[in-house]
């Protein structure tokens, strides 16, 4: 038995046949035809049923294929850890940090990591909503900073700080109503402007969306802000990056019947569980962990 092997058996039920995972791994057909007839030899089962016309996996075959991803999985962990020893120090630390996390500690921190490891270089990606934790899990990212939305033990994390959002808009927005309080009726022909997912796989929250409104779809929250600052339309905005608005009365907060018109989002520092990280992706870790030992 061999990897080669089981990376054939698992691209098979990836790609839906024989053909399409030959393709896929650059190998001809007769090459995984016969990998896969000596690993049926070899374990003693029928991996594929070849009485279609694409073979598929057996109910054994698709039970040792989990296995199979399994132990394909854990040589990947002991490849990266073997070249992470052979490397020394990374290259290169990737960090996705999520638009809600306020950004001074964290600049803090990396600055204080860079003097340690001035070889390294630190690479930051700005992503909204679910888009941090998809660079993470994608292996775009060593490191996430961002909420997490629902809990996934794939992932290792610890909490950082708490953001507040708030919902807001400019005096002369919320003074054509006038009233205190507003319905969700009131604001129906009214725009919200919303924020993208930077995922390429949007999920379903809505986070406050209203799906009976106008909307303005933005990419960043500083676009958003400047839109609203200008009575164009409402939303929710981070507090840490409207508290001087608010101060000052640019942007004044909106109570909405029926509508949590604020909202706090808990910010972690998140990495994937057992992947092996290289000295500056340990020290960074432990850096975060020692600053934000008592968040709340």
């Amino acid at each position: 038995m061999t990897l080669e092997q089981l990376k054939m058996l698992v691209k098979i039920a990836d790609a839906g046949g024989i053909l399409a995972a030959a393709d896929a791994l650059h190998r001809t057909q007769p090459t995984v035809s016969v990998a896969i007839r000596k690993l049926e030899d070899e374990l003693g089962v029928s991996l594929l049923s070849r009485d279609s016309y694409r073979a598929s996996l057996t109910p054994a075959g698709r039970k040792l294929c989990q296995q199979a991803r399994s132990v394909l999985r854990k040589s990947e962990i002991l490849a990266e850890m073997a070249r992470h020893l052979a490397q020394g120090n990374e290259p290169e630390i990737r960090i996705a940090i999520e638009a809600s996390c306020p950004l001074p500690p964290v600049l803090k921190i990396l600055g204080e990591c860079e003097k340690k490891f001035p070889t390294t270089q630190f690479n930051l990606s700005g992503e909204t909503l679910w888009g941090a934790l998809e660079k993470l899990q994608s292996g775009e990212a060593d490191l996430a900073i961002s909420p997490m939305f629902e809990e996934n033990l794939e992932l290792e994390s610890f909490p950082m700080t708490r953001a507040t959002l708030v919902t807001v808009a400019a005096p002369l927005f919320k003074g054509a109503f006038h009233k205190e309080v507003l319905t969700l009726y009131d604001l129906k022909d009214s725009v919200q402007v919303v924020v993208r997912d930077s995922s390429r796989s949007p999920r379903n929250q809505s986070f406050g969306y209203l799906a009976e409104s106008r909307h303005w779809y933005v990419t960043d929250h500083l676009t958003k802000k400047e839109i609203i600052l200008a009575g164009m339309g409402w939303g929710r905005l981070h507090e840490h990056q409207i508290a001087d608005e608010l101060v000052d009365g640019r942007l004044i907060p909106l109570t909405i019947a029926n509508y949590a018109t604020t909202m706090e989002v808990n910010i972690c520092v998140i990495r994937v569980m057992d992947k092996p990280a290289g000295p500056v992706g340990t020290a960074l870790w432990e850096d975060f962990r020692k600053f934000f030992s008592n968040p709340f």
